[in-house]
């Protein structure tokens, strides 16, 4: 399964996703204390998704593309919004009006206005203006784990999402000082491998 990353996708296409759900109710006649039990069916709401990457340790670099990455809970939902949040706003940035629900998004540049800690993402179900006129439900959405927003002039921020190398001026020092030696064994560009997030 690979990410997508388009926006050439129609813009509302899935169906609301319920799963029955049966109880039984016991109930007492007035003609008898013989109990009767009368089934009663309600629906219980599927999942839409449950977003695996970006995760509560990740750190995304602003300019550079990075992927979202969620298990599909309801394969009826055909298509999927989403959009980068923060926690102390109601403003938000939209990654993509319209992606297929495979799991994966590759959002091409995280924008550069954006830094810090508390961004989230919010996955929301699409769903066909002749489906939401008989729905009286809300379209499903998921939330991501609160991660961070960083740049690459910050390499210990650098997460599996974007691994940034930091580049190291060349100096006109013909041997470096200890201190110098140090520093540049300190901040060489290495590459971490991915580590799971969940």
């Amino acid at each position: 399964m690979g990410c997508y990353q388009s926006s050439a996708v129609p813009t509302l296409a899935t169906i609301l996703g319920h799963k029955p759900h049966a109880t039984l109710q016991p109930s007492m006649s007035t003609t008898s204390d013989v109990p009767r039990l009368r089934q009663s069916t309600s629906f219980q709401r599927i999942p839409l998704a449950r977003v695996k990457y970006p995760c509560q340790t990740s750190t995304w670099i602003r300019g550079n593309p990075v992927a979202v990455e969620w298990s599909v809970l309801d394969p009826s939902a055909v298509y999927v919004k989403i959009e980068l949040c923060h926690v102390d706003s109601t403003a938000t940035t939209l990654v993509t009006a319209s992606a297929p629900n495979t799991g994966c998004f590759v959002y091409s540049k995280v924008p550069w206005g954006l830094i810090g800690d508390g961004f989230y993402i919010r996955i929301v179900e699409l769903v066909p203006e002749s489906s939401a006129s008989q729905q009286a439900t809300a379209p499903r959405e998921t939330l991501s784990d609160v991660f961070r927003v960083g740049n690459s002039r910050w390499p210990d921020t650098a997460s599996e999402g974007s691994l940034t190398p930091v580049s190291v001026r060349g100096s006109s020092i013909r041997s470096p000082s200890p201190m110098s030696s140090r520093w540049h064994s300190e901040h060489q560009p290495s590459f971490r491998p991915a580590a799971s997030c969940y």
